[in-house]
């Protein structure tokens, strides 16, 4: 065997042993040369590079935790304003990330929150917030809260000079940046989580299906049980609407953070790509999508009319998740609804399809059961 052929054998078997030391065995969670692609592409390049400038406890449990602008260079709003996490202290073992919505701002296209401040969390104990519901699969989690005011659905890393936006000359799309932050809060609380659910409603259900999954696995490795729960976050693309695809992509720059290897992602394309990429590299990660075919906010941002053409878009895009990933990609989709999220609300208790509860379909994704099933409601027109 020629020295160079000896060399490369060693390189492997250190490779090998460092994947496995780093991220646990090769046959559970993200494997050792998506880290490394990821890495390249810079994903996590915020981790650990930010802390609280302040912490208080604002009562009901919540921690917030509020960032230093460091001006402008900071996890900040899209006006230039302070970003804050919240956190809560339930099971130490048991981990729910939340990323809120908000709608979305590009180019003269201004519909989305902007300060963090309007979003602490939510008072009214609805939806996932019952913490003494018993059919409450999360009653007991840890939480960490995310605010969403970046307008780029926590993807974004730019600056954008625009003399048009009401609330400054400059957009600072920095969703990743806050998103890092509001993790390494977590992680520095819960570092032994166990179970780690990441869920968000519209524009945040929309980050928990972007790079989300992907920080988590940098921080807590592969020793997690992982689990997406995404309500009502547009992962579909209407792809017919050029000019606001490519303003998207273009002020927020999140095309940058995709894998080398990831072939069919494309800022310009189908946002689902990403999406089936980890699928193929993360084997354990369950991945579930909550939506209403008749969604009248997600048919205004995506610019679809009817609820027939939406409902044909959704299933569409997303029948080529579950063709490539049958056992860990599945949806609850209700027909004849045109509502918009469900998980903060008492939707959460009495959507259902096919005689199963939207809780207890997201109950049995984060516990692996054979009763996780991939639900879509017959169509039926709305009234």
């Amino acid at each position: 065997m020629s020295v160079r052929s000896i060399q490369k054998s060693q390189l492997a078997v250190f490779l090998a042993v460092a994947s496995i030391a780093l991220f646990g065995a090769r046959c559970s969670g993200l494997d050792f040369w998506a880290y490394l692609e990821l890495e390249a592409a810079g994903v996590n390049k915020y981790l650990g590079e930010f802390e609280p400038a302040s912490t208080t406890d604002v009562g009901d449990g919540w921690t917030k935790h509020t960032f230093d602008t460091e001006g402008g260079e900071g996890p900040i709003c899209i006006s230039g304003t302070e970003f804050s996490a919240f956190t809560r202290e339930g099971d130490p073992e048991k981990l729910l990330i939340f990323e809120q919505g908000g709608g979305a701002c590009w180019q003269d296209f201004y519909f989305c929150n902007a300060f963090s401040e309007d979003q602490e969390p939510p008072t009214d104990r609805v939806g996932i917030w019952d913490f003494d519901n018993p059919d409450n699969p999360f009653a007991d989690y840890s939480i960490v809260y995310m605010p969403y005011c970046d307008g780029s659905v926590f993807s974004g890393d730019n600056d954008v000079e625009d003399p048009n936006y009401p609330l400054g000359p400059v957009r600072y799309h920095r969703g990743l940046r806050n998103q890092s932050a509001a993790m390494d809060v977590g992680h520095s609380l819960f570092p032994d989580a166990k179970e780690i659910t990441l869920s968000g409603s519209s524009a945040g259900g929309v980050g928990v299906d972007g790079f989300a999954p992907f920080l988590v696995r940098f921080l807590w490795r592969n020793q997690t049980n992982l689990s997406v729960l995404n309500d009502a976050g547009p992962i579909t693309v209407n792809l017919a609407a050029t000019e606001a695809i490519a303003a998207r992509a273009e002020d927020w720059q999140f095309g940058q953070f995709y894998p080398e290897s990831c072939e069919d992602c494309d800022a310009l394309g189908k946002a689902t790509a990403v999406i089936a990429w980890r699928l193929r590299r993360d084997r354990t990660i369950r991945e579930g999508w909550y939506e209403t075919d008749g969604d009248g906010t997600n048919r205004f941002f995506l610019g679809v009319p009817t609820q027939e053409e939406y409902r044909e878009l959704i299933i569409e895009q997303t029948d080529e998740l579950r063709a490539r990933h049958p056992f860990r990609f599945k949806r609850f989709i209700v027909s004849k609804d045109a509502s918009h999220t469900a998980v903060q609300s008492p939707l959460f208790y009495t959507q259902e399809v096919d005689g199963v509860r939207l809780n207890e379909w997201s109950r049995a994704l984060i516990k692996p059961s054979w009763g996780w099933r991939d639900l879509v409601a017959p169509f039926e027109p709305l009234d």
